[in-house]
């Protein structure tokens, strides 16, 4: 029996991870689930048991987390990646200077480097002066080829980076059917069945990058959903049926945030939801609405319609289907009140075709095994 160490920070790192934990145990693997922030409410909203690192580290740092390796000795460490948190890197290279293989996860197809420089997103002006890679694991998994050929334009070793898929998207899309989820979300809202919905996914950028956000990317969360309110005001106004504007904060942000925005809406219901199933939001909304995030790009594998708005964007699009040229950011408002309308009144939009790889868990497991073997020999 091997032990696998599995550790998540950030929300997406936790969602690769969970699919990958009754698999692992079906195999006959002892498992030492471990998290920090964020990633222990998902995994205890998955219904698992886990443990909180820092209850066994108290100070995050190189000896510290060495010797909480060297404690638990794991056969393989498998962990996501994270924005800011130093937490995965250090691991990884607590692992290899133990001579323990470890495989890390990426969920999104941005900032690839940055994970694993020795810098978080917060600093990622230093970042690109010395776009060098201090932290390393064994394996690098990527979401697909595209995501592997810009993880190696950016630096980073061919040879450690294996394609895998996501492994979320394998349980979003095995409970995209549950109806019992969707009436919950309807009824917490009260969404009426001929209600038009539009779904806000925020991103804590404010969070991420600090007070230069908006020199950064030249828009913040908050002045896209300014945006957002200000033109479905206009639109609102031209609809036959009730507009439902539900904004849905990352787990990072706090809420309160977003209540004056709220509580400034006129010619629709706007209202916040922090509780329902991310995938009963897609379901249930007409479009969706966002920046760059991976709720975007989730609906558009539920085949939902959905708008990447970026009003005021100064750099290279962070968004994959635009870069990939499935869709196309929104950077003006006059384009904003315009595809507002396709989206609500005329219900046009087209939906991009975006193929992900199969078998993403089943990918995944054989990695690891894969590296356990390999470290036995």
């Amino acid at each position: 029996m091997s032990r696998i160490l599995l550790f998540a920070c950030d929300p997406g790192g936790a969602n690769t991870i969970i699919p990958l934990i009754e698999p692992l145990r079906m195999s006959g693997h002892e498992l030492l689930l471990f998290g920090k922030d964020v990633a222990l409410d998902r995994y205890r909203q998955a219904g698992l048991d886990c443990n909180d690192i820092m209850a066994m580290v108290k100070n995050v740092g190189s000896d510290a987390i060495l010797q909480f390796v060297d404690k638990v000795a794991p056969d393989v460490l498998v962990t996501g990646t994270s924005a800011n948190d130093f937490t995965e890197k250090l691991l990884w290279n607590a692992c290899s200077e133990l001579n323990i293989p470890s495989l890390a996860i990426v969920d999104q197809w941005c900032n690839y480097g940055l994970r694993f420089s020795g810098y978080g997103v917060s600093r990622i002006e230093s970042y690109r002066k010395n776009e060098t890679f201090a932290y390393l694991p064994t394996r690098i998994a990527a979401m697909d080829e595209h995501a592997r050929t810009e993880m190696i334009a950016e630096g980073l070793p061919g040879e450690r980076i294996v394609v895998c898929g996501q492994p979320h998207f394998e349980t979003l899309l095995a409970k995209r059917g549950d109806s019992a989820e969707i009436a919950r979300c309807c009824a917490a809202n009260s969404i009426a069945p001929g209600d038009s919905v539009v779904v806000f996914a925020s991103e804590p950028l404010t969070t991420t990058y600090g007070e230069n956000v908006c020199r950064y990317w030249g828009y913040s969360e908050i002045s896209i959903l300014e945006a957002l309110v200000s033109s479905l005001e206009i639109v609102a106004g031209e609809s036959e049926q009730p507009v439902v504007l539900i904004v849905r904060p990352h787990p990072k942000e706090n809420s309160e945030r977003f209540f004056s925005i709220i509580n400034s809406c006129r010619r629709f219901r706007c209202l916040l939801d922090t509780v329902s199933a991310s995938r009963s939001l897609m379901t249930r909304a007409d479009l969706v609405c966002g920046m760059s995030s991976m709720f975007l790009i989730e609906s558009v594998i539920l085949k939902r319609s959905v708008m990447s708005i970026q009003i005021g964007l100064c750099r290279e699009d962070p968004f994959i289907l635009a870069r990939r040229m499935l869709i196309r950011s929104i950077l003006t408002e006059k384009d904003l009140t315009d595809q507002l309308r396709r989206g609500i009144l005329q219900r046009d939009l087209l939906l991009p075709e975006f193929e992900v790889i199969g078998n993403p868990v089943e990918r995944v497991v054989i990695e690891i095994e894969s590296l356990i073997c390999q470290n036995s020999l």
